[in-house]
């Protein structure tokens, strides 16, 4: 007999409330602002609240909210065009769809099958292993250059640790004999699980297509006319997470040092398991070759405004090579459901937040901040926003949520307040991407290796919250130094 589906209905409770609530007070909302605006804040909220609670996925929650910004007249389902002018008078639900990060990110997660397809990620692993892993420390240190390598690769931080470097790390561990939830966590395993969660925090912050927050504050940094290209995040964030890369495996070392210091086997464990996979492949090298094409154009493409070098063409450009060559199948790409997943609830979150701009809601919201610190410095309102947006996050159990609800409105408040439009936007971005050193539920990454059985909750919030202040250190003065010596401000 079939059953229905189980649906987190508790998990509608919040956002109900709070987002009836602040339909009904509409006729008592803030002067100068629109009955529309207000009730596109409601039905927003709501949605953000919804991503927290989930009482779908993220996917079915965001297209709950979809419908209902049509229902209550919010949106029409398609474009309404000016019949005389052919101008379009309001934007309707189904161009959500036609977002090119959203299609880029989409792409990405194919291309990452094929990485994974192929067993490139775990070659590239092995010999990583093979080739610093004498000691722990330099375990540590493979650990955080094959995220970084990683990162340019697979667009999911969550599918970079649950799929690749979690397992490498469990293995090793095992083979130390240090097992989670007894005292011989500590041997080794404790270490290089608290390592990956950070490796995988640098490699987010490297890569503009390091994990979905990085895609949505480009999105949002778009509707405020600044441009964020693959090349020009990448060249803006490679000092300060160079630096980082050189510190926190040090850092977390000496915080939470392994009991084992030395690792004779590890090149015997790397070998082993390199010989196991045999000699590099054919769809490997293809694989490799397209990805290294596509990172060419990437760069390119932040140079150069050719149209055939838009960054979303690259993405499908590559995705059609790994079809025509015989990496992928089309049946390999439909089956990626993270893929059209994130089409779905990242355009729609986008549209909605576009949708309180056109109804005045962000600019009236910049206004009322702006006068609030008038006589500030921005100097330190953009440092206001950035411990803000940094540490908010114990609120938020998701890194796009985070980014959806917060960058926009801080954005525009920091440039309203003089502050350079580039350096806020790469500021509170890079933000939004080391802000998960926080909690055991900050990201996908944080709830698999905080779960481990590794590392306690105490000991994973009291050193986040240490490594926290130091990855805003460095990216707020390092980075931001470096931001003005390459022009971004």
């Amino acid at each position: 007999m079939k059953t229905l589906e189980k649906v987190n209905y508790k998990g509608f409770i919040w956002p109900l409330i709070i987002g009836i609530i602040l339909w009904c007070i509409t006729p008592w909302r803030p002067a100068g602002l629109s009955s529309q605006a207000w009730e596109m804040f409601a039905v927003f909220v709501a949605t953000i609240v919804g991503c927290i609670t989930k009482p779908l996925p993220i996917g079915g929650t965001t297209l709950v909210g979809l419908v209902v910004t049509v229902l209550v007249g919010l949106a029409p389902m398609k474009d309404v065009v000016n019949p005389k002018t052919g101008a379009v008078t309001d934007t309707g639900v189904l161009s959500a769809f036609s977002n090119s990060a959203s299609w880029l990110i989409a792409m990405a997660f194919i291309m990452a099958y094929g990485i994974s397809k192929t067993g490139l990620d775990n070659r590239i692993a092995y010999w990583m292993i093979r080739r610093f892993g004498k000691k722990s420390l330099g375990i540590g240190y493979a650990i955080t250059g094959l995220e970084l390598v990683l990162g340019a690769l697979i667009p999911s931080n969550s599918a970079r640790t649950g799929g690749v470097v979690w397992p490498i790390t469990e293995s090793i561990s095992e083979s130390y004999d240090s097992k989670p939830n007894s005292p011989s966590r500590k041997k080794i395993g404790a270490y290089l699980d608290f390592m990956a969660f950070h490796a995988n925090i640098l490699s987010t912050a490297l890569f503009i297509t390091g994990a979905a927050p990085n895609m949505v504050a480009q999105q949002m940094a778009q509707q405020k006319g600044y441009t964020m290209t693959w090349g020009g995040w990448f060249i803006a964030a490679t000092v300060p997470v160079a630096v980082a890369t050189v510190i926190i495996p040090l850092v977390i070392y000496k915080m939470f040092p392994p009991e084992i210091k030395e690792i004779p086997n590890a090149k015997k464990w790397a070998d082993d398991r390199l010989a196991e996979m045999g000699p590099i492949s054919k769809p490997e090298k293809i694989m490799a070759a397209v990805f290294a094409l596509s990172i060419v154009l990437w760069v390119l493409s932040g140079f150069f405004k050719i149209p055939q070098l838009d960054s979303t063409f690259v993405a499908f450009l590559a995705v059609a090579l790994l079809l025509v060559t015989g990496v992928l199948t089309m049946k390999d790409a439909l089956k990626q459901t993270g893929a059209w997943n994130i089409l779905i609830w990242l355009s729609i979150l986008i549209f909605m937040a576009g949708k309180l701009i056109s109804y005045g809601f962000i600019g009236w919201f910049s206004k009322l901040i702006q006068n609030g610190l008038h006589g500030i410095s921005w100097e330190i309102v953009l440092a206001i926003l950035v411990l803000l947006m940094f540490y908010t996050h114990y609120f938020f159990a998701s890194g796009t949520a985070h980014m959806t609800a917060l960058y926009l409105p801080f954005l525009s408040v920091a440039v309203a307040t003089g502050a350079p439009l580039g350096l806020s936007a790469m500021l509170l971005a890079f933000t939004g991407a080391i802000n998960a050193s926080t909690t055991h539920y900050a990201n996908g990454p944080a709830s698999i290796l905080a779960t481990t059985g590794y590392v306690k909750q105490g000991e994973w919030w009291k050193m986040n919250f240490v490594l926290g202040i130091i990855y805003l250190l460095i990216f707020g003065i390092v980075g931001t130094f470096w931001m003005k010596i390459i022009g971004v401000w």
